[in-house]
C-alpha cells in the first residue's frame, strides 16, 4: 500500500506537524507501506529517509507555489491508495477532484483564522470568528475550510474542542475522529528542577505569531525585570513577529535576559528544555500543542492560556497555571508575574501540579498508544 502524505512544515521547521508527520511517517514504513512525503521548505535539501520527501520552495511566486504543488499531488498521488492530508488542505483537495483517491485530513486549527490575524483583517477570538460574519476574503477562506474538510473521507483532530469546531463547519461527527497528541517519555532526561526563588528559566516554543502573545510576556519580564528579578527567557522559533519581538526585545532592555534560539532541531530543543524550569504559552488559540506535552515530559512547570484543546491537558487549573484571558481575548502582563509570584512563594503546589500533569499524560498522550492509532486507521 502506498501512501502520500502532505503537509506545509516540516524538519528542519518546528511544530506540532513538523514533529508527527516524521513519526507516523517511519511507523508505516517499518509496517511494511511505501510513504512519500510533499512539503513546504524554505531551502532544498537531501533527506536520508527510508521515505521519499519532495520538498517545494515556501518562499517563491504563490501561483507558481501552487501550481507546482498541485503538479507533485497529482505525481505521486496517481500511485497512492490514499492522501494523508496534514497540511496544504486546498491544493490536496484540488488535486483529488482529478485523483478521486481516499483522503483522510487531519485538522489542528484554523487557517482561515490564522490568516485573518496574520494580515491584521480581524481582532477577535478563535471562537468569535466561527459565528462572526466577515468580508469577502475571509468569507471565501471560511468556505473553503468548510468545503476541504467536508470532502474528506475522514477527519481527525487532536482535541475533542476542535472536534466540535469542525462539526459546525459541516462535517458529520460521524466522520470526525479524536486522537490526542502524544510524546515519548523519556525517564533518563526527566530532571528534579523544582522552583527557586530567583535565576528561573523560562522557556516558549512555536511559531512566532500575532496569536501567540509573545510580545505580552516581554512586556511582563520587562516589569518582572524592575523587581532586580535574574532570569533567562528562551523563546524558540521564528515566524512573521520575528523582526517585531526582537525590535521590543530591545526596547523594554531585555537583551541580556531574552534568547532568541531560532529553529533547533529534536537534540537542541530537548537540551533547553532540560535547562529551563517554567514553560509558558499565551496563545489565544491552540488546537492541541505538541510543545505543551513535551514540556510537560521534561518535568517543566507550565503556564498556560486556557484555551482550544489546551483544557484537556490542563483540566481547569489541575495540572498546570492557568494564565486566564480577558475580554480581548489576549492575556494581561500583570496576571503572569502575579502567577510567577505565586509559583514560587508556594513551590510544594507547583510541584503538585507537575505531578498530576505527568500523571495525566502518561494516561492520554502516550505517544505509541496514539501513534498506533493513526496507523490503524490509516491501515483501513
Amino acid at each position: 500500500m502506498k501512501i502520500l502524505i502532505t503537509v506545509g512544515i516540516f524538519p528542519p521547521d518546528i511544530g506540532g506537524p513538523a514533529s508527527f508527520v516524521p513519526k507516523i511517517a517511519n511507523l508505516l514504513v517499518d509496517s511494511g507501506y511505501s510513504v512519500t512525503v510533499i512539503c513546504l521548505t524554505e531551502k532544498h535539501q537531501f533527506d536520508n529517509k527510508k521515505y521519499k520527501v519532495v520538498r517545494i520552495l515556501r518562499k517563491q511566486n504563490l501561483i507558481i507555489r501552487w501550481i507546482k504543488t498541485i503538479f507533485y499531488i497529482l505525481k505521486h498521488g496517481l500511485k497512492s491508495n490514499l492522501i494523508f492530508v496534514n497540511g496544504l488542505p486546498m491544493e490536496s483537495h484540488i488535486a483529488n477532484v482529478v485523483l478521486r483517491k481516499k483522503l483522510y485530513r487531519k485538522i489542528v486549527g484554523d487557517w482561515a483564522w490564522e490568516r485573518g490575524m496574520n494580515r491584521r483583517l480581524i481582532n477577535e477570538s478563535f471562537d468569535e470568528f466561527q459565528n462572526n460574519k466577515h468580508g469577502l476574503h475571509l468569507e471565501i477562506a471560511k468556505f473553503s475550510r468548510g468545503w476541504t474538510a467536508a470532502k474528506a473521507h475522514l477527519v481527525i483532530t487532536p482535541s475533542n474542542h476542535l472536534k466540535n469546531i469542525v462539526n459546525k463547519w459541516g462535517v458529520s461527527n460521524k466522520k470526525i475522529k479524536v486522537i490526542y497528541n502524544g510524546t515519548f517519555i523519556d525517564s533518563s532526561k526527566i530532571i528534579n528542577n523544582k522552583l527557586t526563588t530567583d535565576n528561573l528559566k523560562f522557556i516558549t516554543v512555536g511559531r512566532l505569531a500575532p496569536w501567540k502573545n509573545i510580545n505580552i510576556m516581554l512586556e511582563a519580564f520587562s516589569e518582572y525585570k524592575k523587581q532586580n528579578k535574574r532570569f533567562t527567557f528562551y523563546i524558540v522559533g521564528s515566524g512573521p513577529e520575528e523582526k517585531a519581538l526582537k525590535n521590543l526585545t530591545k526596547k523594554l532592555n531585555l537583551e541580556k535576559e531574552v534568547v532568541f534560539t531560532g529553529q533547533l532541531n529534536k537534540e537542541a530543543l530537548g537540551e533547553h528544555y532540560q535547562n529551563s524550569n517554567i514553560y509558558i504559552q499565551g496563545s489565544s488559540y491552540e488546537g492541541l500543542p505538541h510543545v505543551i506535552l513535551e514540556a510537560i515530559s521534561h518535568n517543566l512547570s507550565i503556564i498556560s492560556t486556557p484555551i482550544g484543546g489546551t483544557n484537556e491537558v490542563l483540566l481547569g487549573g489541575k495540572n498546570g497555571w492557568i494564565w486566564k484571558l480577558h475580554d480581548s481575548f489576549k492575556p494581561q502582563k500583570s496576571d503572569l508575574i502575579n502567577i510567577i509570584e505565586e509559583m514560587t512563594d508556594n513551590i510544594e503546589k507547583d510541584t503538585f501540579l507537575k505531578q498530576n500533569a505527568m500523571k495525566h499524560l502518561c494516561e492520554l498522550f502516550n505517544e505509541e498508544e496514539n501513534l498506533n492509532s493513526y496507523i490503524e486507521i490509516l491501515k483501513k
